[in-house]
């Protein structure tokens, strides 16, 4: 399946959750909405990022690039050295994760359980680094839609 399909997989998983929980009472606010829509968008298309050639791994350096200038601006305020050595370390971890991922067999670590795990475990921890600067993110439920995006693309490749 190719990326378009992936990312159409992808919002029609977003959205089927996002009604699950709307009817399971469990309001979302519109910040976490927004940013869970586009980590949905990613894990739909992550395990890919094992292929030199698809777009996501092209376009992950960029992404690379502006989540560690977008870290530096929210990070600043309370202090400039932390701020950018912490948005440095993770800006060459998210270089470094995306070079490395393209030396392995597509189909492999990406596609199974385990790198599964790992996204989540990373996309967790992301998100609790930002929620100490902005308090209305809720980790979980970002990570929850990442995880659904990302389940979205392993399952849709079985089919």
């Amino acid at each position: 399946m190719n990326y378009r399909g992936h990312l159409t997989v992808g919002i029609a998983t977003f959205m089927l959750l996002y009604v699950l929980l709307f009817l399971l009472n469990i309001r979302i606010s519109a910040l976490n909405t927004l940013i869970g829509f586009f980590v949905c968008m990613f894990g739909s298309l992550a395990p890919d990022l094992d292929i030199k050639s698809s777009k996501i791994h092209r376009w992950s350096y960029i992404g690379a690039f502006f989540t560690g200038i977008a870290l530096f601006f929210l990070i600043v305020n309370d202090d400039f050295i932390t701020a950018l050595v912490i948005s440095s370390v993770i800006t060459c971890i998210l270089f470094l994760s995306v070079f490395f991922l393209a030396k392995l067999k597509h189909r492999g670590f990406t596609h199974h359980m385990s790198g599964f795990i790992l996204f989540v475990i990373c996309v967790l921890l992301f998100f609790h680094l930002i929620k100490m600067h902005v308090p209305l993110l809720s980790p979980e439920v970002v990570t929850l839609f990442g995880a659904s995006g990302y389940l979205s693309h392993i399952i849709a490749d079985f089919i």
